[in-house]
């Protein structure tokens, strides 16, 4: 095909939202979700995971959540980010390269049509990560997620926040906590703003936008891990916390659904952005593996 033949063929990306269908109820829970991110900054659905499956991906995400870990705050350079102190948890990146247990939950209708409402039709995953602060971990300072981004508040959302609760969220075992409303502030993060705990059951998903102030909790326990699934998205114009490109091996991305490959990136977001010599990321991707 030549160049000619390849921009008269330039079409736009066919939104990743695209053939996905939900009954009545979920198409409900999906307005309400949005519309409480919107309002207050964060929604939480219960339910998302029934507890078939909640205990398959338990049992499945255990090597990887035996990969977590703490670290000393007040030992290292981390302890100069202002509300961070004293034994921190240490998260799992990277877990498309690690595990196939969360393919599914990354493409699940409800997920991606409440992320759809929140950012819009051009989103993409940003980072995968398995969070479990242990017993005696110390909370974590408020800050935003979107604060790597430099430009100017008030802004559209950036970034749509995920948690997918694996074990019960409490006051007690760390449950995040949010600052209901505070993804509309142009000031800086203040460490003394009151906040709430996003307390659910096993099997919840919270969203929230990435400008909420958020920090997660402590864990005051003597025997309760707070495990979850973190799935963080963003504008697909945007670059990614995570190089997805290159923590994930080729002959695991070949692997992969479609769908799931275009959401960690390999999709164009208009007719040319994204796109190589004229082509479809995907399909260059697809064309050249064996080079």
């Amino acid at each position: 095909m030549d160049y000619v033949e390849r921009v008269n063929s330039l079409r736009p990306p066919r939104p990743l939202t695209e053939g996905l269908k939900v009954d009545a109820t979920d198409s409900a829970r999906v307005k309400k979700a949005v519309q409480d991110v919107e309002h207050q900054g964060f929604a939480i659905i219960q339910d998302f995971l029934p507890r078939q499956e909640l205990d398959a991906i338990r049992e499945q995400m255990a090597p990887i959540f035996e990969m977590t870990g703490t670290r000393n705050a007040n030992d290292s350079q981390g302890s100069s980010r202002k509300g961070y102190y004293g034994v921190q948890a240490v998260h799992v990146h990277n877990l498309f390269a690690k595990t196939r247990a969360v393919d599914g939950i990354a493409i699940d209708p409800l997920l991606l049509l409440i992320i759809e409402g929140v950012l819009g039709p051009s989103f993409q995953m940003s980072v995968a990560t398995a969070m479990c602060p242990d017993p005696g971990v110390d909370p974590q300072g408020l800050h935003q997620d979107d604060g790597h981004y430099p430009l100017p508040r008030p802004r559209p959302p950036f970034i749509a926040n995920t948690l997918i609760a694996l074990d019960d969220f409490s006051e007690s075992n760390g449950a995040t906590r949010l600052v209901p409303k505070s993804h509309r502030w142009t000031h800086p993060v203040k460490q003394e703003e009151g906040f709430i705990f996003a307390e659910m059951p096993a099997g919840s998903l919270l969203v929230f936008d990435g400008a909420l102030w958020h920090a997660g909790g402590g864990n005051s326990t003597k025997d309760k891990r707070r495990r979850s699934i973190n799935f963080n998205f963003n504008l697909s114009w945007l670059r990614q916390q995570e190089n997805q490109y290159v923590g994930i091996p080729r002959d695991v991305w070949l692997s992969l659904p479609e769908k799931l490959q275009r959401l960690l990136g390999f999709q164009k977001v208009n007719f040319l952005y994204g796109s190589v010599d004229y082509t479809d990321p995907l399909m260059y991707f697809k064309e050249h593996a064996d080079e």
